[in-house]
């Protein structure tokens, strides 16, 4: 591992180059990404084991802070030396905040989390959201049959046409239609045909207002954003993008919510690292001074993937607004881009961005 963060490390980028990105310019989005940090986390000056969701936003949005890591990895080694089991999204999550921070997961504090990881076995109690973690990390070190196994328990609970059904009956939604896109997406080539049906549904709840869940709302939007820039659909991310916007306020420099605005920014922080990457690697592939690098592919994609159902959240009868039935009137369109190959999300890419500048790390494309 170490000899390959040091080959990927190489690939700089400069995130305060104003790059036009579709609608908007990466400064643009960079200015955002800050404000919403400084929303969702304030003043904090440390992350516990049990916030490392909230710990992999704030490094994804390019923020870093050595005293925060050592608090977040103490955290971690004092769970893993009291027996505490971490269940495999958690820990998808937990290796993810540890290779971000540019440390060695395979001796963590006297533990190998990845021998941990692959012999985590899949539970029906698990939270299904946090399948998008878990399937970086499959793909990212070459856990190929637990990565089939996270998009294959995914793949059980969908149905063409009608969409997913993660709750027992409640349906599909624009979040669950998301997440299951984002999670595949990490092997595009091997389940081509069920993204390519669940984007069709989710562009169903696509409104002049933003993505709609119970109403438009910012969260369900900046999932929206991420899934179609984990497949490379510009067009729509450009819309989802637009239509995220509508949702910040200036004032305070986070997302507006009718039900919380933190949740709704730290969300927004997701879909917009997401967007940041997809226009970012699109605008700099014709650049020459990436055309010199040697030995590297070009970023495709970044290991960002977000929103999870927290402890806080109902997943049984609250789950009635997270989960609508499928419009009637379906957009019968396909991605504007497509993956040529391998995977569509994050697995391409490791992103780091650390205090003023970015340092991208990238992964070579492969399939299971």
């Amino acid at each position: 591992m170490k000899k390959v963060l040091a080959m990927l490390l190489t690939f700089m980028l400069v995130m305060s180059a104003s790059i036009t990105a579709f609608g908007a310019t990466t400064t643009d989005v960079d200015k955002t990404l800050e404000s919403s940090v400084k929303f969702a986390f304030g003043d904090k000056t440390s992350f516990d084991v049990s916030e490392s969701k909230d710990y992999y936003l704030y490094l994804i949005a390019g923020e870093y802070d050595e005293k925060i890591k050592e608090s977040y990895f103490t955290s971690v080694k004092k769970a893993l030396d009291g027996g505490e089991k971490f269940d495999i999204g958690t820990l998808g999550l937990i290796i993810s905040n540890i290779v971000l921070s540019l440390e060695e997961p395979t001796d963590f504090e006297g533990y190998n989390l990845l021998d941990l990881f692959e012999k985590t076995k899949l539970s029906e109690n698990d939270n299904i959201y946090t399948y998008m973690y878990a399937a970086d990390i499959a793909f990212l070190f070459d856990y190929e049959a637990l990565g089939k196994q996270l998009c294959d328990t995914m793949v059980s609970k969908y149905t063409m046409g009608a969409g997913t059904d993660f709750w027992g009956g409640w349906g599909t939604s624009a979040d669950d239609l998301s997440v299951f896109i984002i999670t595949l997406s990490t092997y595009y080539d091997k389940y081509t045909a069920y993204i390519e049906d669940a984007l069709t549904l989710l562009k169903a709840y696509n409104t002049d207002a933003g993505y709609d869940n119970y109403g438009a709302n910012a969260n369900s939007t900046a999932l929206a954003l991420s899934a179609y820039a984990s497949v490379d659909d510009e067009k729509s991310a450009e819309d989802a993008y637009n239509k995220l916007m509508l949702f910040y306020n200036k004032e305070t420099g986070g997302f507006n919510s009718n039900y919380d605005d933190v949740l709704a920014t730290k969300d927004a922080i997701f879909g917009l690292s997401y967007y940041w990457l997809l226009a970012d690697f699109d605008d700099d592939t014709d650049n020459d001074e990436n055309d010199n690098l040697t030995g590297i592919d070009k970023p495709t994609k970044p290991i960002v993937n977000v929103t999870e159902k927290t402890d806080t959240e109902d997943t049984s009868s609250a789950n009635k607004s997270n989960t609508s039935s499928v419009k009637t009137e379906k957009e019968q369109q396909t991605p504007a881009k497509s993956p040529a190959t391998g995977a569509g999300t994050a697995a391409f890419a490791l992103l780091t961005m650390l205090s003023a500048g970015g340092v991208m790390l990238t992964t070579k494309k492969k399939e299971i």
